[in-house]
């Protein structure tokens, strides 16, 4: 809504300042939740709203609203700039940013997943649990189809003038045999064609099925393979936050001091990659109007960079080093989509991790005692700094013994309890084969392969 920016900075114009911005964002949400085999909700949300930053001598103001009428405009350019002026400046703000050249991307907007009403997902929803009822009429079916079409406008007073469009659509089903068995199933798509609610339902249900009969296991150290979900669940919670600038100024990132040094297996090559052509996160520009890009973070296992928005690039920049935005300054609300709400952070888009030269069942093979974890779930960093982490085995859990797999483990019946950084010097093989993933409650995609480590640290909740 080009014009609802344009006002904005007109309005800007009549005060003294030095700088200023003006961001509009429009997003549709479908959401279609699923439990114990029946439609519980179907919901449909439009969110949409304009905000402003005005910069007075280094001090930053910053007002929004959903109200898009000229009054409404009037008054929070007013209101910005009051807290502008009474604010102390900051002295580490260095300036907006200033325009760089955007290219292209085709296929991040699709106009019929743009276009799909509540009642078409409900459908969806429908398909799935008659699919997965198919399979077994004794399996129970829950989780949630989310559609999200997102639009947004930023113009600045330095020449930046951008707009986007973007579309996604996803889905994760849970598929439960009482409280022993547990499978996932998860498809998700920048547009509608591609979108396989009842594949997803079926690969929960089929792995549910292979996880009957489940057993606990004895704690000790195991060569653990990580699925993919599992290393989406990894990357979002734990090892993102250990990349992101804004952390490794605040001293909680693990890998602050560590730029150009060795921090993983040289088998390890992880990107952030804001243009990927299936990456539900891709976009033209991030929320400050910067291009984004794919930013190689680990390669061979060294750390070449960090995530970082317009402000930390500025903030942390010297003669030693120089850091430019990667593109990752977006402003994400409390439901899925661009927000007006707030300001600027620091936030990933799709981590690519790299295949390796391995099939999965030559991982498998090579693993005398193990296990293969394919979904975990309450992931979080126990001591931040140092990377320690806990998360509990979830289902697509399965023992491994002398290259084969034995039998399959249950639920909640293990957690792991480590730290990310030492395992990713114990990576010991990755697959060749790659599949993306977004966690529940996550901003970004991850597209991985299995990941095998060494030596992981396991205790037990329930046990033979």
């Amino acid at each position: 809504m080009s014009n609802a920016t344009d006002t904005i900075m007109e309005l800007a114009k009549k005060y003294n300042v030095d700088q200023s911005e003006a961001y509009y964002s429009k997003n549709k949400l479908i959401t279609i939740r699923m439990a114990v085999n029946e439609i519980a909700e179907a919901k449909s949300l439009v969110t949409e709203g304009i905000s402003v930053r005005l910069i007075v001598a280094n001090s930053i103001g910053f007002a929004s609203s959903t109200e898009l009428t000229r009054e409404a405009f009037k008054k929070i350019v007013e209101t910005a700039y009051h807290i502008a002026k009474s604010k102390k400046p900051d002295p580490d703000f260095k300036s907006l940013p200033t325009p760089k050249r955007v290219e292209e991307f085709k296929g991040s907007f699709d106009e019929e997943l743009n276009d799909l009403e509540v009642e078409e997902a409900v459908k969806y929803g429908s398909l799935s649990l008659r699919a997965g009822k198919e399979v077994d009429p004794k399996i129970d079916f829950s989780g949630s189809i989310n559609v999200i079409s997102e639009e947004c406008n930023i113009v600045n007073s330095l020449g930046i003038d951008a707009s986007d469009a973007s579309t996604f659509i996803y889905s994760s089903i849970t598929a439960e045999k009482g409280e022993e068995a547990s499978g996932i199933g998860q498809t998700c798509s920048k547009n509608k064609k591609d979108f396989e609610p009842v594949k997803a339902t079926r690969d929960a249900a089929e792995t549910c099925l292979k996880s009957v009969g489940g057993r606990g296991i004895k704690p000790g150290r195991y060569d653990v393979i990580f699925g993919p979900d599992s290393c989406a669940e990894l990357t979002e919670y734990i090892l993102s936050y250990g990349l992101d600038l804004s952390a490794v100024e605040a001293g909680f990132s693990y890998f602050r001091g560590k730029l150009g040094g060795e921090v993983a297996s040289d088998s390890l090559t992880l990107s952030d990659d804001g243009r990927h052509p299936e990456g539900i996160a891709s976009k033209k520009v991030d929320d400050e109007g910067v291009p984004t890009q794919r930013t190689e973070l680990i390669k061979n296992g060294v750390l070449r960079n960090f995530l970082c928005d317009t402000y930390y690039s500025n903030k942390l920049s010297s003669s030693v080093r120089e850091f430019e935005s990667t593109g990752n300054g977006f402003r994400f609300g409390a439901i899925p989509g661009r927000s007006h709400s707030s300001v600027p952070r620091i936030q990933p888009t799709n981590f690519v991790i790299k295949e390796g030269r391995d099939p999965l069942d030559e991982l498998i093979e090579n693993t005398k005692k193990g296990i293969l974890v394919g979904r975990i779930w309450y992931t979080y960093p126990i001591n931040p700094t140092v990377g320690e982490f806990s998360t509990t085995n979830r289902g697509n859990t399965f023992y491994i013994e002398e290259g084969a797999i034995k039998y399959p483990l249950l639920p909640n019946s293990f957690r792991i309890n480590d730290s990310l950084p030492k395992l990713l010097k114990r990576i010991s093989g990755i697959s060749k084969e790659a599949t993306q993933s977004v966690v529940w409650g996550g901003i970004s995609s991850c597209i991985s392969p299995h990941i095998k480590v060494q030596n992981v640290e396991v205790t037990y909740s329930k046990e033979d």
